[in-house]
């Protein structure tokens, strides 16, 4: 029985080393959301694009409240409050953890970000005013 419990031990030991690692590339979500990463500066992407990159993540699955595409009615109400508001929402976040700034989309530009809004928005049959 000890020599059973002695190599259960060496294992542990074994396991607990290979999980250790001094490697300097990025780990994990916060790791990544630390790390310098460039705005795209070249030709915009798609709202519909981005929504796939990013967005749906959360948006896909109605987490924390994340409204889907296509939930009229819970897009009507964020509309009614205005597109800036959304915008403001999206680009610095709505209450540190339910929405992070960007969306997460640290890659991101603006124009991206209003893309992706616009398509959720138009998704889910909500008119925007041409000066939006």
């Amino acid at each position: 029985m000890k020599k059973i419990i002695a190599n259960l031990f060496v294992v542990a030991l074994i396991l607990t080393a290979s999980g250790c690692n001094n490697s300097k590339t990025t780990t994990g979500f916060l790791e990544e959301m630390r790390a310098n990463i460039a705005i795209n500066d070249g030709p915009a992407r798609s709202g519909e694009y981005i929504y796939n990159y990013r967005c749906k993540t959360c948006h896909d699955r109605n987490t924390q409240g994340a409204p889907m595409p296509g939930d009229e009615y819970e897009w009507q109400l964020r509309a009614k409050k205005g597109f800036d508001l959304l915008m403001d929402h999206t680009i610095n976040g709505y209450s540190r953890t339910l929405m992070p700034a960007k969306g997460g989309c640290r890659d991101c530009n603006e124009t991206e970000l209003r893309n992706a809004v616009i398509y959720m928005l138009q998704t889910s049959g909500i008119e925007l005013k041409s000066n939006n």
